[in-house]
């Protein structure tokens, strides 16, 4: 995992490097997350080559504040959370509660995203979402763990977006650590079998998600 400097975009980060649990690496320049990027950061993005950014937030969000590659063939907007559930600090009352609450909701809009990633044309996927911390953590743990990259790991990346704000974490926020994401990991193991099963994906799709984001 490295971190990335695109001018008008904070929280960028390659998922290439982690380790998999059959032994190989995620793949450099497959998965990229980052926050919502400014104008100056598409030229940046697509010299990366970048070649899919799914835009994870509602679609009210995007059309108040759009996209700066909205338009462009390499954009799609397919939002996590259902259009009431605006607000994430009402859908519980720490981020594991959120979290498990966004799980519970969005099982066939996080598997569309999913399913995005592996079917994406040769080159790198984006997500994002508004910071690139909640929904963006959610939806890349999901497929970094099918990718079988341990909750560890997992966990230890999400943390990286706390450590990344522009100013120190309060309330909710402080929350953003490894623990919030190991607690997550469980829940959706312990509730729904683990995230193939609480996906509901085609084998295909798994076999075409892993040979996209790992090495042998």
């Amino acid at each position: 995992m490295s971190v990335l400097s695109w001018p008008g975009c904070g929280n960028v980060r390659d998922l290439g490097g982690l380790p998999t649990l059959w032994g190989g690496r995620t793949r450099t320049g497959a998965l990229v997350r980052s926050a919502r990027p400014g104008p100056p950061a598409t030229p940046a993005l697509l010299g990366y080559g970048v070649r899919l950014v799914v835009d994870l937030r509602l679609a009210a969000e995007c059309a108040a504040d759009p996209s700066p590659l909205a338009g462009h063939p390499c954009y799609r907007n397919l939002s996590v959370l259902r259009d009431e559930d605006r607000v994430l600090e009402a859908m519980g009352d720490t981020l594991p509660a959120i979290y498990r609450a966004v799980l519970d909701r969005g099982a066939d809009r996080l598997a569309r995203v999913v399913t995005a990633i592996a079917r994406a044309e040769p080159g790198a996927v984006l997500l994002h979402c508004h910071a690139g911390r909640d929904r963006t953590g959610l939806a890349v743990a999901l497929a970094l763990a099918l990718a079988g990259v341990p909750d560890a790991h997992i966990a230890r990346d999400y943390a990286r977006s706390g450590e990344s704000l522009p100013a120190p974490a309060e309330g909710l926020w402080a929350q953003v650590t490894e623990d919030t994401m190991l607690r997550t990991l469980a829940y959706l193991r312990d509730e729904y079998g683990g995230p193939e099963s609480y996906l509901g994906l085609d084998r295909d799709v798994v076999r075409l998600l892993r040979a996209r984001l790992t090495h042998p």
